[in-house]
Order: C-alpha cells, then sequence, then structure tokens
C-alpha cells in the first residue's frame, strides 16, 4: 500500500477542499459525520478508507467491502451548492449518474452497466456499487453526506457467499484488455464528474432526468416494492423528475419515492 498523508492539502484532489484518507475506518460515512459536527474541517470533504469494517447501506443493510473495494462519503453544505431540501431526493440518482459516466469516461462501458433504482449501480443484474445519502443537522446547519461503496478490483473469492454472484467489479469489466483499475484514478475522475452534476441537479435540468431515465434498468420490467406491510407488484415505467420510480399497476401508475426493490 502506497504511504499517502492523512490530510491532502487543498487542491490535490478535484472539487474537493478537504480529503482524509485513512487505512480503515469503520465507516466512512460515520466518521464524515462526527468531522462535519465538530464543523473544524473545510468542505466539500471527502473521507476515503483504504478498508471498511463496518459500511452501511439503506435501512440497517450493511456495505461488504474488501482491499480492491472504493469506500468513500463526501460530505458537502447544500446551501453552497444551490441544492434545496427538494433536491435531497435526487441526490442518489444524480450520483449515479456521475458515476457512470466517470467510469464510461475511464473506458469501463457495458450495455448493461445502469442504475437500479433508488442507489445502486448495477450490471445487468450484479451489483457494482452502492449510493447512501444522508442529511444531518449541525449547529451551522444542515449538512449532506454521500457515501459510495464501488467494486474496483474486488475479490469475488473473497466475498460472502450470501453475495458471491450478486457483485460484479470494474475488474471483471476490463477482462485481459485493459490494464487492472486503480480505486485513486476512479476516485479522481468520479469527484470531477460530481463537481458538474450538482449544479445541474441545483438547476433542475431535464437533460439529467433524461439521463438517469436512459440507465433506468427497471423500466419496462417486472418489479415488486415493498412499502412497509404493502407490495406494489407491476412494471417499471421510468423515473420522474422529483426521482420517484414510476410503476404500472394496470389500470394507473403508482409514484414511489420510498420503498424496496425486491430481488
Amino acid at each position: 500500500m502506497v504511504d499517502q498523508p492523512d490530510l491532502w492539502p487543498e487542491g490535490a484532489w478535484p472539487f474537493l477542499r478537504s480529503m482524509i484518507v485513512r487505512e480503515e475506518v469503520e465507516s466512512t460515512s460515520d466518521l464524515a459525520a462526527r468531522m462535519v459536527r465538530e464543523g473544524k474541517t473545510p468542505l466539500p470533504l471527502g473521507i476515503w478508507a483504504h478498508r471498511q469494517t463496518r459500511g452501511r447501506g439503506r435501512g440497517d443493510h450493511l456495505w461488504w467491502s474488501d482491499e480492491g473495494s472504493l469506500t468513500f462519503t463526501l460530505a458537502i453544505d447544500p446551501e453552497a451548492h444551490g441544492l434545496a431540501r427538494a433536491s435531497e431526493p435526487k441526490l442518489a440518482l444524480a450520483t449515479a449518474v456521475a458515476v457512470i459516466e466517470a467510469i464510461e469516461g475511464l473506458g469501463y462501458r457495458s450495455p448493461a452497466l445502469g442504475i437500479r433504482w433508488p442507489n445502486d449501480i448495477q450490471i445487468g443484474a450484479q451489483k457494482l456499487g452502492g449510493i447512501l445519502p444522508e442529511r444531518i443537522e449541525t449547529s451551522s446547519g444542515p449538512r449532506l453526506l454521500i457515501g459510495l461503496g464501488l467494486n474496483v478490483a474486488t475479490d469475488p473469492i473473497a466475498m460472502p457467499p450470501e453475495i458471491r454472484g450478486m457483485a460484479a467489479s470494474l475488474a471483471e469489466m476490463a477482462g485481459a484488455s485493459m490494464p487492472r483499475p486503480g480505486r485513486s484514478e476512479c476516485l479522481a475522475a468520479i469527484l470531477d464528474h460530481l463537481s458538474a452534476i450538482l449544479p445541474r441537479l441545483s438547476a433542475n435540468d431535464t437533460d439529467l432526468v433524461r439521463r438517469w431515465n436512459a440507465l433506468d434498468l427497471l423500466r419496462d420490467e417486472p418489479v415488486r416494492v415493498a412499502l412497509g406491510s404493502r407490495i406494489v407488484v407491476g412494471i417499471g415505467a421510468g423515473i420522474d423528475a422529483e426521482g420517484a420510480l414510476v410503476v404500472d399497476v394496470g389500470r394507473k401508475e403508482e409514484r414511489l419515492s420510498g420503498g424496496t426493490v425486491l430481488r
């Protein structure tokens, strides 16, 4: 492992004013939340861990990772980026667009690459990455955290058996035709794209809505969405401008702003 400073100087990474790199943490988002609440580190702040031992997914799910995974959290002041409260439900989708465009720009392309609403990046039915946006309150106002887990050169043999067949990695996409992907190269490209995506989200850019719809892996597919004790069954009919999943349930369409898409 290359020795890296804990706190990088401003300007060393795209978009960020502060970047902290740790060899191992329990959760990059938990560490980011603590630092943001302390209010001593300039934003945007990035927390990158070479290994994360208790990464979090949606709800009570955990995110498994190894040393080939990119585990990162971005902390921002929404007001500084013109992000209204109404933009927050769309943050995961906008981030997914940025991640996909970043890795495509690095040469990792697949017609099966897309978004599984609300916050997963997949290659077909296999999960490549996950995004966890969170809003936290501080003495200086609300702050947004964007947690990202991306399987860059993740070892499938090391995966727990229950997820081994459900996950994919950039290294697998590359095969023998491309060099092994680097996490720092991927992260720099993602941050560069995020710096361009956030203003588009703030401006309610309709092209951004069209882009996440073009990447929607649930469109025209049978879906089952758990909403507490109720399960909505139908056909995916796109993702609207507010970030809600539209499901054709027969005689009407339902807009779902939350819930869990069942596999």
